[in-house]
């Protein structure tokens, strides 16, 4: 016997008599793939033979993994065979043989366990995705009958899981002892694979079920958010740490469960394939999808408020390394990479389900401001993990921030809806027992901020004055905490911005609001800003840039007294301190005076083009703060005034080139003539040059 036979012979020996001594599971996995590679004229039986192994059974993720890696193998070292093998005029093409060669395997596997088959056709759609790089550009359509396997094999096993049939109940799947259940098993093995069937055709699988199968398995995978909730009992007394956690106790139990198991290995493609399978389920029957969807997010949901419980309840959230037995350090590093797991998947998720439903017709999609809140809230509770990660606003990942802003305008289409929520959260964290102190309070403080910050155009006017201004005006001096502090002042910024906008827009129905409003509100952030322009606060481009919008909004309601008043303001501030001391100050002052030039009506543009000749004299020839005033000023001038300004403020500018040409040479090193003449003669119409 030849060692081809031998080891053909040992091969089968092994497949047959699984209660027998075998060789290792790695050895019959090479086995598989040089036979299945190999034989002659068709793998079939020996395909027949694997699928119906009593080897692989009871079902544990190492054997399905063996046999999806033997297929996926299998196709690798064909097509080298393949490729190796002479070629004649007359021969089958390399995709004919290729296909041929799948159509032998797949009818060796029919009549097989479904799980096991699973396994295979995943094994074999992922190598064919590898391979298909490798293939002729018009040989590329051999995948199309493993696609079609996959999607029976998966519906099958759906179907062994979601059946009513009591009788099928008794004669479920098995698996190994410390094995997650079968139905586990079988979503993380063909997880990858089924994200490789096209849409046409996954959609053809039974989507509720295989949905709500995803959103048990996910939600069984964190302990429902639970996992926390043993670790505050699980803590003992330790003369030297404050944290002190031994092993065996029910919290390392529990988080080394989660944080272990096959399924937080695998929760990537898991909640891929779940926010597929939502996407597609959305997109071809939304009428049913869309109260399952629902659930799904309000289950994310309460995974957060329970992980957050568990997070208050621990102590971790105000503890440092040294405060920590070292053991217990171990465990928090498991429990963050068990939180940034479920904040990625909860993204992912909600992400893709909410792309889906703005889609929806509106006589059918009239749910969908609940969505949007289950995720906000979700997110909510999340908090203190978004702000790992740069918070949910500008600086969030891009998957966070895409699933952050789609939920806020979708909400924001529902104006009683913002204006409950904004209401509920404002309310929620003035009554919370924790201060500013908590490290999860603070973020979500900050979360709400940013969360109120994009829905104040569809707030009314005593929502913003009876809620939303008094939830910020504490942090709007106090910059010990930056985030909120930054955070604080974009929202009233948004308030400001939005006046602005309804005065522009010649919006009937607020515009008592926006007289009443800015009144009040102009002179006390006006006071806030200068209280805010030191050393440690707001930086020079924040202060510039809520200078510039106060100084708009105060224009934009008609009363130039108002606008006069926040420069006049301002000045005072100037001259009130001492430039040996307060220099700098004094000099970002300035600098937010000539930002607030495009905002400036013409009646006040000249005093204060004025005010700001006699400033820029004032400073010594050669001082670098003189260059950086003409530095933006000039910039203001071409790139920020408006139309109606804009000829006034050249010819200005043009009238005292001259007289500043010693202190410009820093604008002529930054080459800006050529581009501020060509702007200005296109925008300005007569032929004034803007030279330096």
């Amino acid at each position: 016997m030849s060692a081809s036979e031998r080891g053909y012979s040992v091969l089968l020996s092994s497949l047959h008599r699984a209660s027998a001594p075998t060789p290792p599971l790695s050895t019959l996995q090479g086995l598989i793939v040089h036979y299945l590679a190999r034989l002659s004229p068709a793998p079939t039986p020996l395909a027949a033979t694997i699928v119906g192994s009593p080897l692989f059974r009871p079902f544990s993720l190492i054997k399905l993994d063996a046999l999806k890696t033997s297929f996926r193998h299998a196709v690798h070292t064909k097509l080298h065979l393949l490729k190796d093998a002479p070629t004649g005029l007359f021969l089958p093409s390399l995709n004919v043989q290729l296909n041929a060669w799948l159509v032998a395997i797949l009818r060796g596997l029919e009549g097989g366990h479904a799980i096991t088959r699973l396994a295979c056709c995943s094994g074999l759609l992922l190598g064919v995705e590898d391979v298909l790089k490798r293939l002729p550009s018009k040989q590329r359509d051999v995948e199309s009958s493993v696609q079609d396997e996959i999607v029976l094999a998966f519906a099958d096993v759906i179907d062994l899981f979601t059946s009513s049939d009591s009788w099928g109940k008794e004669f479920r799947p098995e698996t190994e002892a410390g094995e997650e259940d079968a139905l586990t098993l079988s979503l993380i093995t063909c997880a990858e694979a089924l994200l490789a069937v096209p849409p046409e055709k996954f959609v053809a699988l039974p989507l509720p079920q295989t949905l709500t199968s995803l959103v048990h398995t996910i939600n069984k995978s964190f302990m429902s958010g639970m996992f926390l909730s043993s670790f505050r009992s699980s803590m003992e007394h330790h003369p030297e740490y404050k944290i002190h956690v031994k092993p065996g106790t029910p919290a390392f139990r529990d988080v080394h469960k989660v944080s272990s198991s096959p399924a937080m290995s695998n929760m990537s493609s898991l909640s891929r394939l779940c926010s597929r399978s939502i996407s597609l389920f959305v997109d071809h029957r939304p009428k049913l999808a869309l109260p399952q969807v629902q659930e799904t997010f309000l289950c994310l949901e309460s995974i957060s408020w329970n992980v957050e419980l568990g997070w208050l309840s621990s102590d971790l959230a105000d503890a440092v390394d040294e405060s920590m037995a070292p053991k217990t350090r171990a465990l928090t590093e498991s429990i963050w990479t068990v939180l940034k797991t479920l904040l990625f998947s909860t993204t992912m998720i909600t992400e893709a389900g909410l792309s889906a439903v703005i889609y929806v017709p509106p006589e059918i999609g009239h749910a969908a401001p609940s969505f949007a809140l289950a995720v906000l809230r979700g997110l909510y509770h999340l908090a203190f993990v978004i702000e790992k990660f740069g918070g949910a606003g500008h600086n969030a990942f891009p998957e966070l921030k895409r699933a952050f802003y789609l939920a806020l305008d979708i909400l924001a289409e529902h104006k009683a809806e913002s204006e409950h929520f904004v209401q509920q959260l404002c309310e929620e964290l003035w009554s919370n027992a924790y201060d500013l102190s908590h490290p999860v309070q603070r973020a979500k403080k900050a979360f709400g901020l940013s969360t109120i910050e994009q829905l104040i155009p569809v707030l009314a006017g005593p929502t913003i004055e009876t809620f939303v201004l008094p939830f910020c005006s504490p942090h709007l001096d106090d910059a010990r905490h930056r985030d909120i502090f930054e955070a604080a002042h974009s929202v009233v910024l948004a308030i400001f911005s939005h006046f602005h906008t309804q005065v522009a827009d010649s919006t009937p129905l607020h515009g008592s609001e926006h007289a009443v409003s800015t009144a009040t509100m102009v002179p006390f952030y006006m006071q806030c800003l200068i209280e805010n322009s030191g050393e440690g606060r707001l930086n020079t481009t924040q202060l510039r840039l809520a200078f510039a919008a106060l100084v708009k909004s105060a224009s934009a309601s008609g009363d130039h007294a108002l606008a006069w008043f926040c420069i006049d303001s301002l000045l005072t501030a100037c001259k009130a301190s001492s430039p040996a001391f307060d220099g700098d100050r004094v000099h970002r002052l300035h600098l937010a005076l000539v930002s607030s030039v495009s905002s400036l009506p013409l009646a006040l543009l000249s005093r204060v083009l004025s005010i700001i000749d006699g400033i820029i004299e004032g400073i010594e020839n050669g001082d670098i703060k003189c260059d950086e005033l003409l530095v933006a000023l000039f910039q203001e001038i071409i790139n920020n005034v408006g139309d109606a300004e804009k000829e006034f403020a050249v010819r200005w500018w043009d009238e005292r080139r001259v007289k500043w040409a010693r202190s410009r040479l820093a604008i002529a090193r930054q080459g800006t003539e050529r581009d501020g003449e060509t702007n200005v003669h296109k925008e300005s119409g007569p032929p004034s040059k803007l030279k330096l």
